[in-house]
C-alpha cells in the first residue's frame, strides 16, 4: 500500500513538474518568438524534472514497477547526456531552433506518461489518455530523438576547439579522453536500438489500445 501512494506521488509530481516546463517553455517562445531563450527559462524545472527520472531505473530495480531495470536505464539516460553533457554547459547549443522542439516533445511525451502511470495505479485511466500514450510516441519519438541528434551534432565543433571535457597525455593519469569521438560514438549508439523500441512500441499499441477497447466495453455493459 505504501510502496502504492509513493508511485502515486512520485508520478504525480513528475506530471506536474513536465507541465511547469512545458508552461515555460511555451510561454518564452510565444512572447519572444526567439528559440534562444526557450532553455534559460525552463532549464531549472526541466533539469529537476529530468533529473528525478534516474528512481524510475531504482523503482524498476527494487521491484516497485515490472519495468526491466536495463531497459529503463537505456531510456532515461539519453536525455541526461544530452541535458547535463551537452545542453547545458554548451551555452552555444541552447539557442539553436531544434531545442525548443526537443523540450516540448519531451514534454508532451512525459506529462501524458506520467499521468498515464498515475492514473493506472487507481484504476482510473480513461481511454482518450490510453490513446494518447500509445499513439502521440508515433510521432514525439522521432521529433525528440532528432532534436537530441541535432544538439549533440551541433556542439561538436564548440566541444572540439575548446577542448572541453577532453583529457590529452602526458597526464598524471597516463589516460586520454577525446570528447567530440566520445559524442560521435554516442549518436551511433542510437543506430541499433531505437528502431528496436520504436518497433516494439508500435506492437504494444496494438496490444493495449485494444485491451483498453475491450476494458471499455465490458464496463459500458
Amino acid at each position: 500500500m505504501l510502496s502504492k501512494i509513493y508511485l502515486l506521488l512520485y508520478n504525480c509530481c513528475l506530471a506536474c513538474g513536465w507541465n511547469i516546463v512545458l508552461y515555460q517553455a511555451v510561454e518564452e517562445l510565444c512572447n519572444s518568438r526567439n528559440p534562444t531563450y526557450v532553455y534559460e527559462k525552463c532549464k531549472v524545472a526541466l533539469k529537476i524534472s529530468q533529473t528525478l527520472a534516474l528512481l524510475e531505473i531504482v523503482h524498476a530495480a527494487v521491484g516497485l514497477v515490472r519495468s526491466s531495470p536495463v531497459t529503463t536505464f537505456i531510456q532515461v539516460q539519453s536525455r541526461l547526456v544530452v541535458l547535463w553533457l551537452v545542453l547545458d554547459p554548451v551555452s552555444e547549443a541552447q539557442g539553436n531552433s531544434n531545442v525548443p522542439m526537443m523540450i516540448i516533445a519531451w514534454c508532451v511525451a512525459e506529462i501524458v506518461r506520467y499521468w498515464y502511470y498515475a492514473l493506472s495505479l487507481v484504476d482510473k485511466v480513461p481511454y482518450v489518455l490510453t490513446w494518447c500514450r500509445y499513439t502521440f510516441f508515433t510521432f514525439l519519438y522521432p521529433i525528440g530523438v532528432s532534436g537530441e541528434l541535432l544538439t549533440i551534432y551541433s556542439v561538436l565543433p564548440v566541444v572540439t576547439a575548446t577542448g572541453m571535457f577532453s583529457l590529452e597525455l602526458p597526464n598524471k593519469w597516463n589516460v586520454s579522453f577525446h570528447y567530440p569521438i566520445f559524442l560521435m560514438l554516442y549518436m551511433a549508439g542510437y543506430v541499433p536500438y531505437l528502431p528496436k523500441l520504436y518497433m516494439h512500441m508500435i506492437k504494444q499499441r496494438g496490444k493495449m489500445l485494444g485491451k483498453a477497447a475491450a476494458d471499455g466495453e465490458k464496463k459500458s455493459n
